[in-house]
């Protein structure tokens, strides 16, 4: 299904009935992310996944940004008509999730965030915009073999090397060109009051997750009036393809 937001044609996906649950992936990816955790979800909650501008099949006519990606999940949200949602977050999915929280509460009832951001220092911040030069220079390909490596955990890459291989094909479907201005939209990435998220929020976290560790989920949890981190076993980064059952089971039970 497609939405016209703001001169960009929004792709998503909707799913089951129930409470409403909204879902935003990360960067590089696409709504199909989730689609684990919805298959798992949907006999209990209306799924909504969409694809972020410049992702998946999504236009991405325009600036991106942590601001500008919540408004366009913001207008998603009135233009389906739904209640105050669950915002469920991967990664840059989650620094969108915890903008759109803080500044539109009417709007989110609960989050989660997985493989949770907090906020990227000086130096992370840089290599992300020389990976956004690199990328418009020589293509996705340069990136692909270094990043899927630290993507997922030792045992994801050995026992299910089908969806890593899935992964891969996902990351190289990305445009260089919106790969790039996500890579700078996430280094310019806001700080983000979280004094001021009065929703309740879980945190997960893969216990092999290098790219946002479990340093990073605590330091999220502190600054929340109302949250907690588990821990998942045996997966890295991307949770919700490592672990889609996992991730479905501890949402449902935080939301019951």
């Amino acid at each position: 299904m497609f939405a016209d937001i703001d001169g960009n044609t929004i792709h998503y996906v909707s799913e089951g009935e129930g409470p409403p649950v909204v879902f935003v992936h990360g960067l590089g990816g696409s709504s199909n992310v989730w689609h684990g955790v919805i298959q798992a979800m949907k006999q209990h909650h209306h799924c909504v996944a969409l694809d972020l501008r410049g992702h998946g099949r999504s236009q991405g006519r325009g600036k991106f940004s942590i601001e500008g990606w919540a408004k366009d999940v913001q207008k998603l949200i009135r233009h389906l008509e739904l209640p105050a949602v669950t915002l469920v977050g991967h990664s840059l999915g989650t620094l969108v999730a915890q903008h759109l929280a803080q500044t539109q509460p009417d709007s989110v009832d609960q989050l989660v965030l997985v493989g949770a951001i907090s906020y990227f220092q000086p130096p992370t911040a840089d290599a992300y915009r020389e990976r956004a030069d690199l990328v418009e220079q020589d293509g996705m390909d340069v990136l692909v073999g270094p990043w899927l490596e630290g993507a997922v955990s030792p045992q994801s890459h050995a026992v299910h090397s089908g969806m890593v291989g899935l992964l891969r094909e996902l990351f190289l479907r990305n445009e260089s060109q919106h790969y790039a201005k996500s890579c700078r939209a996430l280094a310019d990435a806001p700080r983000i009051r979280r004094d001021d998220i009065g929703q309740p929020t879980l945190v997960l976290t893969g216990a092999h997750d290098r790219s946002t560790p479990l340093a990073m989920s605590e330091e999220i949890s502190s600054s929340i009036p109302v949250c907690r981190v588990e821990v998942i076993p045996d997966v890295g980064h991307w949770t919700p393809l490592e672990a889609p059952g996992e991730v479905a089971a501890r949402t449902l039970q935080f939301l019951t």
